[in-house]
């Protein structure tokens, strides 16, 4: 049998903590570039937009 460790801590909605500054910036980031993309080369090239940015913005800082 196998023994699964259980976080002790108090995972209530109320004590989780708030999303980074960093994921902020570059989810605002995405969303900006996926609507100019969408308006000028559509629904394809949005996702496309949105997934470099998101992976460019979270390496860089990171």
């Amino acid at each position: 049998m196998t023994n699964v460790r259980r976080n002790s801590s108090n995972n209530t909605p109320d004590s989780r903590e708030p999303l980074p500054l960093r994921w902020g910036v570059i989810l605002t980031a995405a969303a900006l570039a996926a609507a100019v993309t969408f308006v000028v080369g559509g629904p394809l090239a949005a996702l496309g937009a949105v997934s470099v940015v998101v992976s460019t913005l979270h390496t860089v800082m990171a």
